[in-house]
């Protein structure tokens, strides 16, 4: 058996496919490849909040007005307040004004996290920003309006879906995994016919990436959310939308689910809501906390 590895960087990390076949690679194999790729820098320009000419930063920029929408958004959309209902909250697609509070914005200015009246900033957003439960969504006509200064940011679904994406595009073959950047979906098996073994990573003491354990996916996907993948200071961009502030009860959460849109969106709810989570999430999926 052979292993056809490709990879691109798409969304601050690598994105790695690899397809087994038992014949080399031919022009259908890296036709696909380079379809799925595709797929990713499709949802990066469509849904990025740092272009001014992405669907969304349209969206965002138009508050308080019914916006057309693609269907694909609507779908997007719908799903995400599907989230935010089912965990309370936990999963809120708004974050973006507290995440640009602490600075990550497309600048990325963490200076702001030095400032002194970043705390009193903090404060007064949760007591005067808008909830996810004021977005109204017209599913027929294809319409959104969001309420007066009311933003959407797609952090918290949009690399799952990216991979589901571009699964669509492998998904002529029978065995392939996609990777970005440890959040993983496969189909079949690896090159020696057994269940694509996925290593579980968590940081340790000594700021170290270790393995805390293995995981065999059997047409599933996994996904990891985490206090120290992405943390400047004392900022990450996992915010409890209830305080404004990082979320910092657990270093590490992973879950496996048959797609990467539901666990990448129940691992950033379940690192937010805990085991308060845990209780909704759908029975078949599994998790994991440190």
């Amino acid at each position: 058996m052979n292993t056809i590895i490709r990879q691109q960087k798409f969304m601050n990390t690598t994105i790695t496919f690899k397809v087994v076949q038992d014949d080399e690679p031919t022009i259908e194999i890296l036709d696909a490849i380079e379809a799925g790729f595709g797929e990713f820098d499709r949802i990066v320009k469509t849904y990025t909040r740092f272009a001014e000419t992405s669907e969304l930063s349209n969206l965002n920029r138009q508050s308080e007005r019914w916006i057309n929408i693609s269907e694909e958004f609507c779908y997007l959309i719908k799903y995400m307040l599907s989230m935010a209902e089912a965990t309370d909250g936990a999963f809120d697609p708004t974050v973006i004004d507290f995440l640009e509070v602490y600075g990550y914005d497309k600048n990325y200015e963490f200076s702001k996290l030095d400032k002194p009246e970043l705390d009193s900033l903090v404060k007064k957003l949760v007591a005067e920003r808008p909830s996810w439960e004021e977005i109204e969504l017209d599913e027929k006509n294809l319409k959104v309006k969001l309420a007066k200064h009311q933003r959407l940011d797609l952090g918290g679904i949009g690399k799952g879906y990216a991979i589901d994406c571009a699964y669509n595009k492998l998904n002529v073959f029978n065995n392939f995994l996609i990777d970005a950047g440890g959040d993983i979906r496969a189909k079949g098996k690896n090159d020696i016919d057994e269940l694509w073994t996925i290593d579980l990573l968590n940081e340790n003491t000594k700021g170290e990436k270790e393995v805390v354990g293995q995981v065999q996916l059997d047409n599933e996907s996994v996904a990891s959310s985490g206090s120290w993948a992405r943390k400047f200071k004392q900022f990450h961009h996992l915010i409890n939308p209830r305080t404004g502030a990082p979320m910092n009860k657990y270093k590490t959460v992973f879950v496996q689910a048959p797609t990467g849109l539901e666990s990448d969106s129940w691992a950033t709810a379940l690192f937010i809501g805990g085991k308060d989570v845990i209780s909704k999430m759908p029975q078949d999926f599994k998790y994991f906390l440190i």
